[in-house]
């Protein structure tokens, strides 16, 4: 019997989306809760799995437009299913979560480390001919992202044909293998053009995702209804810098995930926003909504668009407690699993342009909030210190707070920022809460 696969209801407000990619092929046999094809919508971009196992019908090719309920795909339940894949580890892999070193920041991205050999899975076939045209466009992305060798991972599709599940498994199974990286949220390698244009082309079209689309509105709406303004300063990052260093491997191996900046920038936001509580508010109309939780957000630049998810109540969370949130939601960030609940009810938001190399720039609003810092690369540079006024070389950061002043007064917003300024600099502050 066939059974038709539905575009399944992501949140009240999401009726349409976009089918950005098959993971499976028409006609390809497969498990019941198997990943098949990538829903993007306007406020998240996840992958949708098979209800029951069977052969694969596809009705609505990828690229395609959809509607909540529409079926897209079915599945003749009586062809016999594979058992499904095991899930993988929720270890983030390095290229997704690496963080820079100091003196890296703006330097081309480090070479991946050597990668170890999968091991053998029971009931795998290895792939007869396993070349870079012979993948999928999904499969050859990802490949070519980690500079990997496709005749030497296990594909489990028909035929031994190689899938993006056994690309991901790979990637997971050598992360195990490699040592840990620090922990920060990434942005994702640039998605190739959708076609490679000819050679006497001078222009090529393609339609915005619905995710582009919405973030092109509400940046656009951000700038048209707030009176934002940004003020900058800077931040010595040495006793950071030193207490990772002292630190950093007992963490670990304590915590079981790295100790990276961004852990340090968020603890130091929720100490900033507890002691100017204007800044962890919003107006609603003509009243002003005081928020006293702290979920502070953090600006995640993905293959498909900006998305920003949330790490819940980090007052309440230790220095471990925020890296692991952190790097679950870099793994779910990774593989397109962020959820709407994942995105929704910050207060704040930390973005790091730093990763990029950025030396300064002015951060728009994530509204409703009514404030944002942006982080920046660390530099060295001579800088006076010291009560003799003696010139060292210190590594420093422009930190930028934009902010709606409507709301938010020139005096609170400066001092929120030197707040932040005072916890990086002094960071045993924040393990004291003072």
């Amino acid at each position: 019997m066939s059974v038709p696969l539905k575009v399944p209801e992501v949140g009240e407000s999401v009726r349409e989306g976009y089918l950005t990619e098959w993971l499976k092929d028409d006609g390809d046999v497969v498990a019941a809760d198997e990943p098949l094809y990538v829903l993007e919508t306007d406020k998240v971009t996840m992958t949708i799995n098979a209800d029951v196992g069977g052969r694969l019908a596809i009705k609505v090719p990828a690229g395609q437009e959809v509607e909540v309920g529409q079926a897209v795909a079915e599945i003749d339940d009586s062809v016999e299913a594979p058992a499904a894949p095991p899930a993988s580890g929720p270890a983030a892999t390095p290229d997704a979560v690496a963080e820079t070193e100091p003196e890296q920041t703006a330097q081309a991205p480090a070479v991946p480390a050597e990668r170890g050999e999968p091991t053998p899975q029971p009931g795998k076939a290895p792939r007869a001919t396993a070349t870079i045209e012979d993948l999928s466009p999904a499969v050859r992305r990802l490949v070519l992202e980690h500079d990997l060798d496709p005749a030497s991972i296990s594909g489990t599709g028909r035929g031994g044909r190689l899938t993006k599940e056994d690309v991901l498994r790979h990637l997971d199974e050598s992360t195990l293998q490699t040592p840990a990286t620090d922990v920060t949220l990434r942005p994702e390698p640039p998605a190739p053009a959708a076609a490679a244009a000819a050679p006497d082309e001078r222009q090529t079209r393609r339609r915005m995702s619905p995710l582009r689309q919405r973030l092109a509105e509400r940046l656009v709406e951000a700038q048209q209804t707030a009176a934002m303004l940004t003020t900058f300063n800077e931040v010595d990052m040495s006793r950071v810098i030193a207490l990772r260093k002292q630190w950093r491997e007992k963490f670990r191996e304590r915590h079981g995930v790295d100790l990276g900046f961004m852990s340090f920038f968020v603890k130091a936001a929720v100490n900033a926003l507890a002691f100017v509580p204007a800044v962890n508010a919003f107006l609603d109309g003509d009243e002003i909504v005081e928020n006293h939780y702290y979920d502070i957000g953090v600006a995640v630049s993905t293959e498909r668009g900006l998305v920003v998810p949330v790490i819940r109540d980090a007052d309440r969370l230790s220095f471990a407690g925020v890296e692991t949130g952190i790097a679950e939601l870099a793994e779910k960030a990774r593989t397109g699993k962020l959820t709407l609940d994942d995105l929704s009810g910050g207060v704040f938001t930390v973005s790091n342009g730093g990763i990029f190399g950025s030396m300064l720039s002015t951060p728009i609003l994530n509204p409703p909030q009514s404030a944002i810092l942006g982080m920046h690369a660390i530099k060295k540079r001579p800088v006076v210190a010291g009560e003799d006024d003696r010139v060292e070389v210190r590594p420093m950061m422009y930190l930028a707070l934009s902010y709606d002043h409507r709301l938010i007064d020139g005096r609170e917003a400066v001092t929120f920022l030197k707040r932040i300024v005072e916890c990086l600099e002094d960071p045993e502050r924040l393990l004291l809460e003072v």
